[in-house]
């Protein structure tokens, strides 16, 4: 003999409840989503900031005068702004290194930079066509020049005592 059990009558799937969503999680939802989205857009803005703050040569767009500390320089002087100049720079004085004067100039930019370092390379060998072995130093956002002779022993102070940049000779002219 076979034992029939009760088995609940189930309804059609029209007939089902359907089981509403909680509101409080589609709404944490939400609110979370918008959170991300807001999170994500500042550290994306933020990002390329902060990675330059990070990665900012060290006297790229500041005064002459913060080279001149790191220099070890006597008597500091900014010289006046000539607006006239075929290059752009920040900032530009002159102090004393072991007796001997130097020019040093900053720049807000990399390229302004190497635009000086190109004005120097072109006018120096015209201007003193028999110098031999003018030298000057140079990083990103600064320069550093003897501001009589060129000597390469303040070019190479300077890249010593700021522990980066380089030296640079520049060609000797053609004298006629």
């Amino acid at each position: 003999m076979a034992t029939i059990i009760d088995k609940p009558e189930s309804k059609p799937e029209a007939e089902q409840p359907v089981a509403a969503a909680p509101r409080r999680g589609r709404t944490r939802t939400v609110l979370g989503a918008v959170a991300l989205t807001a999170v994500a857009g500042v550290a994306g803005w933020q990002a390329p900031h902060a990675v330059d703050a990070l990665t900012k040569p060290p006297y790229l767009g500041e005064n002459a005068d913060k080279v001149a500390a790191a220099l070890g320089c006597d008597g500091y002087t900014r010289a006046a702004k000539h607006e006239d100049t075929l290059y752009d720079y920040r900032d530009q004085g002159t102090c004393t290194i072991n007796g001997v004067v130097v020019t040093i100039t900053t720049f807000d930019t990399v390229a302004d930079g190497h635009t000086f370092e190109a004005v120097m390379q072109a006018v120096i060998p015209v201007l003193h066509p028999t110098w031999s072995g003018a030298t000057y130093a140079a990083g990103d956002g600064w320069n550093v020049a003897d501001a009589r002779n060129l000597t390469p022993e303040i070019a190479t102070l300077a890249v010593q005592r700021l522990g980066l940049g380089a030296t640079h000779v520049i060609r000797a002219g053609v004298a006629s």
